[in-house]
């Protein structure tokens, strides 16, 4: 997996590389220009451009921009290259770039007051290498203005490290942002370029090797990764020449209520097109001759019910019966928020033994006795959205946004096992502190019982012997390539839930294929 750095663990490695390991710093900015050079030679061909306009700022990141000037004017393709601020600041090995570039002949205007932007010469390319991965507030004064200047030109854009004025750690920004058609980034991965909206700032991104060893980053620590199609593959569970129905594990669904069929159907349908086995599914007993009309290969359980059409307690000895029958339980889409069937599910959820998967109206029931998962020791799954999570955390909405990473690093030490945080993008954490971004899916799932797919997804997967964290990632990765696909298919405005069901076996086609 590629790991996702903040802004202090990649100056860590950079410390460790240059003071630790000798390795010089100007090396490192010469490797981090001449990867940039390449992706700009790229676009010049591509959009059969002839002149390269580079603005730099004054930290390293300008030094990077000044080595593309220096190696682009040694290849002799026009160029034009720009010091915002004044030369007297630049320090390092920035300075020494500058003073390169200088003794070549070649002039540096400086741009220290917004009526110097006229003097930039018209080009096809602009190279941002204003800002790196330092700055944490709001891009203000001339470098808002030289940033403004960027975005208004409709030039292809090719950032430095980072998309000028993007937050490293958590891909947002104050004030203003370049948004770049294209971003080199050096060394590793930034959490800030894919985390929204830094990840549609960033289009593009390449990462560069600048010879900082591997075994440092490696040993660096970092606990943060993006999950990849490569990932998936590998976690994706074996189907023996000779198994039969009951290798793939006995799944059992408690879901649905009066109007919420069509979550109890997506969730134990998804279940058996990632090739789970026998599955069960549990519903109030006026409902069972909907469900048998919509599910063909899902065996259905009509139970007690409430009167307002929901499970009732009633029904507690016969899904106990079920749960010794049962190799893994999911629990939670549609069920409802009556009383007595939150009751049910506390008392489920306390006793059962298997592995399991708690959604929606399972997470919703907890709400306020957090103790029934912190106490529990049950290999188990939680996948809530963001209102979901407040509820059982008492995190603000917005707050759980902000810092998707970190809180659901803190969620699964605080519940165990691994939680699942719906989102654009996905973030699964685990009990051991580590945390996976995931790398697929797109707007148009935002749609009504798209997380039921992904509950019975999760769920076929922990039925196939998958362990708690393997088929999260797996049923994540998958559930948003399913939508990517649904998407190109049928537009982002026109997908819903039951596409992503139809779409899942190119999915897991193509991981397994590699295509």
């Amino acid at each position: 997996m590629r790991r996702l750095v903040t802004a202090e663990e990649m100056r860590a490695i950079d410390r460790c590389t240059i003071q630790e390991l000798g390795v010089p710093g100007l090396l490192l900015m010469e490797n981090a220009g001449l990867g940039v050079l390449r992706v700009v030679e790229q676009l010049l061909a591509q959009c059969n451009g002839k002149r390269v306009t580079i603005l730099c700022g004054g930290g390293n990141n300008g030094g990077d921009g000044m080595v593309v000037a220096r190696h682009l004017f040694n290849r002799g393709i026009p160029m034009n290259v720009y010091l915002v601020g004044k030369k007297a600041s630049v320090k390092g090995d920035a300075r020494v770039n500058m003073q390169i570039l200088e003794s070549f002949g070649i002039n540096i205007p400086e741009i220290y007051e917004k009526k110097d932007l006229r003097r930039i010469a018209p080009s096809d390319i602009i190279v941002d290498a204003l800002l790196g991965t330092g700055i944490t507030g709001e891009v203000r004064g001339l470098m808002a203005h030289v940033v403004d200047w960027v975005n208004r030109s409709s030039l292809p854009v090719v950032s430095v490290d980072l998309p000028s004025g993007l937050h490293c750690d958590d891909g947002s920004y104050q004030g203003t942002c370049v948004r770049a058609d294209q971003t080199v980034t050096m060394a590793e991965l930034k959490r800030g370029l894919v985390l929204p909206p830094g990840r549609e700032l960033a289009g593009q991104v390449t990462v560069v090797d600048i010879s900082a060893p591997a075994f440092v980053s490696e040993s660096a620590g970092i606990k943060t990764f993006l999950v990849e199609q490569e990932d998936i593959r590998r976690r994706l569970p074996q189907r023996p020449p000779a198994a039969h129905k009951g290798d793939f594990g006995k799944i059992l669904v408690l879901a649905g209520s009066s109007g919420m069929t069509g979550a109890a159907t997506l969730a134990s349908l998804a279940a058996l097109r990632v090739g789970g086995g026998l599955t069960i599914l549990c519903i109030p007993r006026s409902l069972n001759a909907i469900l048998e009309e919509k599910l063909t290969e899902v065996m259905t359980k009509p139970l007690p019910e409430t009167p307002q059409g929901t499970l009732s307690l009633d029904a507690e000895a016969e899904i106990d019966a079920l749960l010794e029958w049962a190799d893994v339980l999911a629990i939670g889409p549609g069920l409802s928020t009556v009383p007595e069937t939150g009751e049910l599910i506390r008392r489920i959820v306390k006793k059962t033994t298997i592995p399991m998967v708690i959604d929606a109206d399972g997470l919703n029931a907890i709400s306020g006795r957090e103790d029934i998962l912190e106490k529990k020791k049950t290999p188990r799954i939680i996948t809530p959205h963001y209102g979901e999570l407040s509820r059982l955390n008492g995190l603000s909405i917005d707050d759980i946004a902000k810092n998707r990473i970190e809180v659901a690093r803190e969620s699964a030490s605080r519940f165990g096992g691994t939680v699942v945080l719906k989102g654009a993008p996905t973030v699964i954490g685990h009990s051991d502190g580590y945390v996976y971004v995931n790398s697929t899916g797109n707007s148009g799932m935002a749609t009504p019982g798209t997380g039921d797919v992904l509950t019975g997804m999760v769920v076929g997967f922990l039925a196939q012997g998958c362990s708690t964290l393997d088929a999260s990632l797996c049923g994540v990765y998958l559930h948003g390539l399913a939508g990517d696909t649904g998407a190109q298919a049928v537009g982002q405005r026109s997908l819903i839930a039951g596409d992503l069901i139809d779409f899942l076996s190119g999915a897991l086609l193509d991981t397994q294929e590699g295509e």
